[in-house]
């Protein structure tokens, strides 16, 4: 490989890490999560909607996506990633999807609101075979 090709790629490829954000972060204080049973370190991501009331605070809309193959699962866990680096213990109204990303064909990407939910009942309440703990 000629020293010019090589390093062309190797400037696209750094491109790529930093434009996926792979960057390694530490959790954000939780002390006051709420979490259920074996689920105490994960984060809640799923479909459903918050009840119009309740004890939660509503972070605000997140999205993510991945640079590489990788099916809506991978979403999923990306959004419980972004949720919990910013304090939250669920991501409700999530969505998934394949879309075109460079330099893959396809890859993941996902969208929710980031919300800390202080009552336990409402966390429950939001729990269903759809939903994920990440």
């Amino acid at each position: 490989m000629q020293p010019t090709v090589l390093a062309r790629t190797l400037a696209c490829f750094s491109a790529t890490l930093l434009a996926a954000n792979l960057a390694w972060a530490e959790p954000a204080a939780q002390s006051d999560q709420v979490s259920i049973g074996e689920h105490a370190d994960k984060v809640l991501v799923t479909f459903n909607q918050l009840p119009a009331s309740g004890d939660f605070e509503v972070i605000g809309p997140i999205s993510v996506y991945k640079r590489w193959f990788g099916g809506t699962g991978a979403a999923m866990q990306l959004l419980g990633q972004k949720a919990r680096e910013i304090g939250a213990n669920a991501v409700v109204e999530s969505r998934v999807w394949l879309a075109p990303a460079f330099p893959a064909q396809v890859a993941p990407h996902g969208s929710g609101i980031a919300v800390r939910i202080r009552d336990a009942k409402i966390l429950e309440a939001l729990v269903d075979e759809a939903s994920s703990w990440e």
